[in-house]
């Protein structure tokens, strides 16, 4: 049972991973094959529909993850209650885009052209919705494969669809229609795999049923609400306090690594089940020495890639963007500051403890910081301004607040809520290797891109890794057992 729970918290962690990473490769391509204000205006276009889909959602793309294990005879008639509901979602905000709402949204980010994209974009949500609730229909149903087969062959398949004909012409519609068109037919797929994952029972839907997804749907839906608000009023005020080709700088480097979704989501989400038994059995002190155990592993990894971006953000931004777009390493250096904070993730746990209302706190209080304050920070010091404000906010409001709570729920004081001895270690023999990236790039400054990437990560990769084994913070030896032992297992096979 737990290696059920397992393999389910991990696909489901790998495919947001995957998804986003299938995002930034189009990003990436996009950028190369548009001007600046016509990539402005794609990405504009798609921040334009995250900032809405939470309003119509509501949370029921994760309510299957409720209701569908805890009824038999009516396996369908939930599914069909939830496409409903969903469906009507869907048709809401494509009657909002083409009543005016594009309208709306290219006012606010002073770009005329946004009007016609989002035009484009209208019947996108119309199964986009109801295909949202893939993951949690399947995964309850327990077929965790075919998740895992749909979201790669999915992903790519929109990755194909939308770059191959703008590799052939660059058209900002083009690449909309195409985007459009992708995921009408991947959500299309993904709709008649639930309905064959849930065939038998009752199929017809109940209003008693619709009333019951929405109730615990809502609370879901506002706290993802204001989290989507919270992670992208720094873009928004920024599209609309500056040119389009500000932002499109801008939006490329403030962003985090698809690496942090993977690696912290899939570590925490595991141990949520472990949080969740230990908390019931008021083994507190249990619960603290996992969050040491989770906090150093993923510290371990994301770290030294924190140090190594910092050196090498300039080579890297220009390597994946464009020499256009080299500016962004200024807005990415500021958002590597956050991987310290994403070592583990403390909403994760009071999930787990079942206080859930201090995460929705925290995004308001969060919220409403970001708001006063990045509108003074853009005029004040450029769009980089507004990436401060989110790295402040994080660490003056955020983490203050949760660990607080986490302090007071868990009955231990700070100082032993956090490993702070061996994190500090561990993250000043980090900076270490950073001295041995400084004379290669001063060297390889009239190298290609890729070569200075390679070469001082392999040198601060080689030099991070000894000392961390040295330290005790890796096994060099261990993890060369295991690849010995995977190289021995595939041979006899």
């Amino acid at each position: 049972m737990a290696e059920s729970r397992s393999s389910k918290v991990i696909i489901l962690t790998l495919g947001e991973g995957l998804s986003k990473l299938t995002l930034l490769v189009i990003f990436v391509v996009l950028a190369r094959l548009f001007t600046e204000e016509d990539y402005a205006t794609y990405r504009q276009t798609i921040l334009a529909f995250q900032l809405g889909v939470p309003f119509v959602m509501l949370g029921l793309e994760k309510s299957l993850y409720y209701f569908l294990p805890r009824e038999d005879k009516r396996i369908g008639g939930i599914l069909v209650e939830n496409q409903i509901l969903l469906g009507c979602g869907g048709v809401l905000m494509c009657v909002f885009l083409l009543a005016g709402g594009n309208v709306l949204f290219a006012r606010w980010f002073s770009n005329p052209d946004l009007a016609s994209t989002l035009l484009v974009l209208a019947p996108y949500p119309l199964l986009m919705l109801p295909g949202a609730s893939l993951n949690a229909c399947l995964l309850a149903r327990n077929r965790s494969t075919q998740v895992a087969i749909f979201s790669a062959t999915s992903q790519i398949f929109l990755a194909v669809a939308v770059l191959l004909p703008c590799l052939l012409w660059p058209n900002l519609m083009l690449a909309v229609a195409a985007l459009v068109a992708a995921t009408l037919l991947n959500k299309f797929i993904a709709i008649c795999l639930m309905f064959r994952a849930c065939r038998g029972g009752d199929w017809h839907p109940r209003w008693s049923g619709m009333r019951k997804q929405l109730a615990f749907g809502m609370p879901l839906g506002f706290a993802i609400l204001l989290g989507t608000l919270y992670r992208s009023i720094d873009k928004m005020l920024v599209g609309a306090l500056c040119p389009k080709a500000a932002f499109a700088v801008y939006v490329n480097g403030a962003m985090e690594l698809p690496l942090i979704v993977i690696l912290t989501g899939s570590i925490t989400s595991i141990l949520m089940v472990e949080f969740t038994v230990l908390y019931a059995e008021q083994k507190l002190d249990q619960i603290v020495a996992l969050i040491h155990w989770a906090m150093l592993k993923c510290a371990a990894v994301l770290i030294p890639i924190m140090v190594f971006l910092l050196c090498m953000a300039p080579e890297l931004m220009r390597l994946v963007f464009g020499v256009d777009y080299e500016a962004s390493a200024g807005p990415f250096r500021v958002y590597l500051l956050l991987l310290p904070m994403r070592t583990v993730y403390f909403s994760s746990i009071l999930m787990a403890t079942g206080k859930n209302h201090h995460i929705l706190i925290q995004c308001i209080l969060c919220l409403i910081s970001n708001v006063v304050f990045t509108s003074y920070a853009i005029v004040a010091f450029g769009p980089v301004g507004a990436a401060w404000v989110t790295v402040a906010t994080s660490y003056l409001v955020e983490l203050p607040y949760l660990t607080w709570q986490l302090c007071r729920i868990l009955d231990c004081p700070i100082h032993l809520l956090i490993p702070w001895r061996r994190y500090i270690i561990l993250f000043g023999a980090a900076w270490i290797g950073a001295a041995l990236i400084l004379v290669p790039k001063y060297w390889l400054a009239d190298w290609p891109d890729v070569v200075a990437l390679t070469i001082t990560g392999i040198l601060y990769a080689s030099v991070t890794l000894m000392i961390f084994d040295w330290l005790g913070f890796v096994s060099i030896q261990s993890v060369r057992t295991r690849v010995q032992a995977a190289f021995a297992s595939r041979s006899r096979r």
